[in-house]
């Protein structure tokens, strides 16, 4: 005895669409995490390039802190004027290092407005690293001891930021230099003190 096939019914209206309401919720949840997923990613990626950034502006105030120690180390020292940014025992350096408007450079470029420009550091190709190339200001500072023991006083600015030892054998430079790297946003600067040798 032969049984005749059962067929299944395939109209729209035997059919619930459990199947279909199902593959729609894992859909949607797949894609909120893929979107959460890109949001990180460009949240890391962000960040980054921001630290990348500062890296590079640190770099570019370091080379200008080695062209200032460069100029100090030459065979005469330079001509103490405030306005090309050689600042003598008596007068005050900018006091807002982190301002970027301390650091503007003159419309000419090169040395002017309270500051020094350093050389542009380039890539191999001789591309520029940096958005404006970095500066720096050099300031003289006071002799105002004379016993051995008065020693070093590196403070934080102003016409007594240090204190040298006047029978010392080299005179005290206080430098800082600034870049702001390659985007022009990442501000950093840099102080150091430098011996001259007398």
């Amino acid at each position: 005895m032969t049984r005749p096939m059962q067929t299944l019914s395939s109209s729209p209206d035997a059919q619930s669409g459990a199947a279909l309401l199902v593959s729609l919720v894992i859909l949607l949840v797949l894609t909120v995490l893929a979107l959460s997923s890109m949001q990180g990613t460009t949240t890391q990626e962000k960040m980054v390039s921001s630290q990348r950034d500062a890296q590079i502006a640190l770099e570019g105030a370091e080379a200008a802190l080695v062209a200032a120690e460069t100029e100090l180390s030459g065979g005469t020292v330079p001509t103490f004027q405030a306005s090309n940014g050689l600042y003598d025992e008596t007068t005050l350096p900018p006091s807002a290092v982190l301002d970027p408007q301390t650091w503007v450079a003159p419309s000419g470029g090169g040395h002017g407005n309270g500051t020094r420009a350093a050389p542009m550091p380039q890539d191999n190709s001789g591309q520029p690293l940096l958005a404006e190339a970095p500066r720096y200001f050099i300031k003289a500072t006071p002799a105002t001891g004379s016993a051995p023991s008065a020693g070093f006083g590196l403070g934080a600015g102003g016409v007594g930021d240090g204190v040298q030892v006047s029978g010392s054998n080299g005179k005290v430079y206080r430098v800082v230099a600034f870049s702001s790297g390659a985007s022009g946003q990442a501000a950093r600067a840099v102080e150091a003190y430098i011996i001259r040798a007398q």
